[in-house]
This record gives structure tokens, sequence and C-alpha cells, in this order.
């Protein structure tokens, strides 16, 4: 991936919180199962680099993805009707 390409890509803040998806659906609560998770990463709702990322090894198969909790509660913080 070239230079420019990777400035425009979302970047993790410091104090970014990142948990596996299972622990994220305990700490997230009611409305926030492992597939309504999996769900919102398909629909584009959250996005890779900011939301959620994938932690997998560069020749690994398998994602590993964890997710941003403190980008999430920034999201939830946001009415509904301007999200």
């Amino acid at each position: 991936m070239s230079k420019a390409k990777l400035k425009q890509l979302p970047r993790i803040p410091d104090n970014a919180e990142l948990v596996d998806i299972n622990e994220a659906s305990k700490r997230l609560g009611k409305g926030y199962s492992r597939r309504s998770i999996f769900r919102r990463i398909k629909s584009g709702e959250w996005v890779e680099g900011l939301h959620w990322i994938d932690d997998r090894a560069r020749d690994s198969a398998k994602a590993i993805i964890k997710i941003n909790l403190t980008a999430i509660n920034e999201l939830r913080a946001v009415p509904a009707a301007y999200r």
C-alpha cells in the first residue's frame, strides 16, 4: 500500500480500548450480540480502522477482530436522528 493510501485510512486514537467480540458484546450490553456486531461490521455501519480492526497476522486466514469500545461509545452518544 502506498504512503498516500495509508494517510487516507482512519487512525485509531491512543486512548482506544480494543477488546475481542465476546468481551465487546458483554460490555456494550443489550442490542450488541456477536451477531449484531458482525452485522454492523459487514454493513459498513462500523468503519474498519476506527470502530474495529482485524488484528490477524499477515499470513493468517482467520480474522481476529478487535472492537474499539471508545469509538463505539462515542457513536452511541450521538442521538439516533443525527447518526
